[in-house]
């Protein structure tokens, strides 16, 4: 199942692949990578690890060979210092991607964007305590659904973490992200057992 979302003309992907995520790896498709990229798969120590890196960038390299009409062969995705995916800029195309239980998720525009997704499971909120800040912390407690709402309030904060390149999580206010007319803008998808976030630079 592909699920195709929009927001302010970034395109979001969300793809579950729960049929192939056990399945060993598939060669043929490993093939398709660098022989570093090939080893840095196979170092994954389960299947599933390895299956959710391997469809996320065949997913990425598939949807940015069609925007630039280009053969699926020729789009080279590199790494920056800090393991993110980009290419070369002179395409003018932004991407991020992200991935979780049985989901692959990719955003896509001509601004720089970031997404995340993560599946529903049982959360520990003490880990809110640690990483979010203490307003947004009182709100997840306060809510009737904390657990969704910490979901939404991660996935907002690291879907904007990607699009700015940066990895300080206190840097992020995600109730002012939502509600100001800033040139960062974010929004939630939910779907029955993840919740995404997007993130994209409104300039």
């Amino acid at each position: 199942m592909l699920k195709i979302l929009n927001f302010l003309d970034t395109e979001i992907y969300i793809l579950n692949i729960a049929r192939r995520l056990d399945r060993p790896v598939n060669h043929k498709y490993l093939k398709l990578f660098s022989p570093e990229r090939q080893q840095k798969i196979l170092n994954y120590k389960f299947n599933p690890d390895r299956n959710r890196t391997l469809y996320a960038e065949l997913l990425a390299r598939k949807i940015i060979a069609r925007k630039l009409s280009a053969n699926f062969h020729e789009i080279i995705i590199n790494r920056d210092a800090s393991g993110r995916p980009f290419i070369d800029n002179k395409y003018n195309l932004h991407f991020s991607l992200s991935h979780s239980g049985n989901y692959i998720a990719l955003s896509i525009g001509k601004r720089p964007n970031g997404v995340d997704i993560e599946t529903r499971a049982n959360i520990d909120l003490n880990i809110a305590k640690r990483f979010f800040l203490e307003h947004e912390y009182k709100y997840i407690l306060n809510h009737q659904n904390s657990q969704q709402e910490f979901l939404k309030i991660w996935t907002l904060k690291e879907s904007c973490l990607k699009c700015l390149n940066l990895n300080n999580w206190s840097s992020v206010d995600t109730f002012k992200l939502l509600n100001s007319d800033a040139n960062l803008k974010a929004a939630n998808f939910i779907l029955p057992d993840a919740i995404c976030g997007v993130c994209v630079q409104n300039n």
